[in-house]
């Protein structure tokens, strides 16, 4: 009895080793299928319930909120400066147009920000960009602002002058009580004699109008008033003045965004990049126009750039919206 009781004992112990690996495999592929272990490490936030007995791939679905980004925008950044005779910049804007949140900056920056240079010393923008490429002073806004800055425009007199002729009514504003008179060139040789009164055209007179406004492409004599006041130079010592061309670039620049309808052309591009020293290009202009002129389209934020660095990176990221 024993010898067979031993035997049945045996043959069971196999059955029973045989029948759990089979069961085993089976059942273990059949659990894959039935349970999802792909969502075991997502939160509670990302994980959809599904109770309408819809199918395992409908119920693994990921919730995204909307967060109102369209990924799909188009971004336009750059820094537009105006520069004296020798190169220094006199004034800057930057302009954050993201398409990805609908959000607009226009912040202007100061030429006398200091920031640190390679070398470790603080020095104004005015000296820093001097010497740099556009593609340089784009790098160095990037880390000013926390954004990153892809193009540089960056124009003189001359340049400003083209780029006034093509914007319709451009002007800037005087001073209540401010007239800019120069004496006419056509007179430098003009010696004016005992008791006799000067010509009427001796002196240009230059002030705003009724709408205190000066209007730049206007003719005055036989110039227009943006070339009178660049030429414009109280220093006596023959210095170069900025004081007004620093004015009128910050009004021009403004204008050149706001008028959407007049400027939104390829041909205002290449003329825009004809008179800058500048890393855009025609194509990339193109490219980028809808979004260029999104000043009055997109929710618009003006903002002069703040003294300390680490405020200006945080409220500057914060109004473009997309940065997180």
């Amino acid at each position: 009895m024993s010898s067979a009781f031993k035997n049945f004992f045996i043959t069971f112990a196999i059955c029973l080793l045989v029948f759990a690996f089979v069961g085993f495999t089976f059942v273990y592929d059949w659990l894959l299928d039935v349970l999802n272990f792909s969502d075991m490490n997502e939160t509670s936030e990302s994980v959809s319930t599904n109770v309408s007995g819809e199918t395992s791939e409908e119920q693994s679905e990921v919730v995204v909120p909307d967060s109102g980004i369209d990924e799909n925008g188009d971004v336009f950044t750059a820094f537009v400066m105006c520069v004296d005779s020798e190169g220094k910049m006199l004034n800057g804007v930057f302009i954050d147009s993201n398409g990805k949140s609908k959000q607009f900056i226009y912040c202007p920056v100061s030429a006398n920000l200091k920031t640190t240079n390679e070398i470790g010393v603080n020095v104004p923008l005015y000296d820093l960009f001097t010497t740099m490429s556009p593609d340089e002073i784009a790098q160095c806004v990037s880390t000013l602002t926390g954004i990153n800055t892809d193009y540089c425009l960056r124009f003189d007199r001359e340049g400003l002058k083209s780029i006034v002729k093509s914007i319709p009514g451009a002007y800037v504003e005087l001073g209540s009580t401010e007239t800019v008179t120069v004496v006419n060139p056509i007179y430098s040789t003009y010696v004016p004699e005992d008791g006799m009164p000067y010509p009427e055209d001796y002196y240009i007179t230059i002030q705003n109008n009724a709408d205190g406004k000066v209007l730049l492409n206007e003719l005055v004599g036989n110039r227009t008033a943006l070339e009178w006041l660049l030429e414009y130079n109280p220093n006596f010592d023959g210095t170069e003045y900025n004081a007004l061309y620093t004015k009128i670039a910050k009004a021009i620049i403004r204008q050149f965004f706001t008028q959407e309808n007049a400027m939104k052309s390829t041909e205002i591009m290449a003329m825009l990049i004809s008179n800058s020293d500048t890393n855009l290009t025609l194509d990339r202009a193109s490219e980028h126009l809808d979004t260029i002129f999104s000043y009055n389209t997109f929710k618009r934020h003006e903002i002069n750039y703040p003294s300390n660095w680490e405020q200006a990176v945080d409220r500057l990221r914060e109004l473009d919206g997309s940065l997180k």
